[in-house]
């Protein structure tokens, strides 16, 4: 086995030995009960977010109604899918890269993960310390994947960049 497939496996690993079957239970039972109410959450998301990054409002369209479904559904998936993150991995690495064509930023995946943490905690009636550190580790086992795809890709466009330049011919 190369060096990067075991440090690749070892990350599965542990992004495995995070969700264990309570917090997956405590994430589950909390997210039940702050998405009753359709675009509820993901308002307040959007809500948290552009108060605490008024200049990411730029990158959103001016008709948020779509795109609040689309993020409660992708926020179901992956609680659906708790017990093998794993699964999602390539489509969070895609949605990654698709996210530097909009505009983000690596610091704005904290930002993001922040703003949903207050949405869910203020939507929530059974709030505590551990079940905020399950929703900052959920939240970080989409960002990474998803951090990772915008880093190969913006790797990939430097490479094509470079590409394009013709090397000097001396003599």
């Amino acid at each position: 086995m190369y060096q990067g497939d075991q440090d690749l496996e070892e990350q599965r690993s542990r992004g495995r030995d995070i969700m264990t079957p309570e917090r997956i239970a405590r994430l589950r039972d909390s997210f039940a009960q702050v998405s009753t109410e359709p675009r509820a959450l993901a308002t307040r998301f959007y809500q948290e977010l552009f108060t605490a990054a008024p200049a990411l409002r730029s990158l959103f369209p001016a008709d948020m109604t779509s795109l609040q479904g689309h993020f409660e559904a992708a926020l179901a998936l992956v609680i659906r899918n708790l017990g093998d993150v794993s699964v999602l991995q390539e489509s969070l690495r895609d949605l990654g890269a698709q996210h530097v064509h909009w505009g983000a930023k690596p610091q704005d995946y904290f930002v993001v993960r922040d703003a949903l943490v207050r949405a869910i905690r203020s939507a929530s009636t059974s709030w505590s310390e551990e079940l905020e550190a399950d929703w900052r580790g959920a939240i970080t086992a989409i960002a990474v994947p998803m951090l990772q795809g915008a880093a190969v890709h913006t790797a990939i466009v430097a490479e094509e960049m470079a590409g394009e330049v013709e090397p000097s011919s001396s003599g």
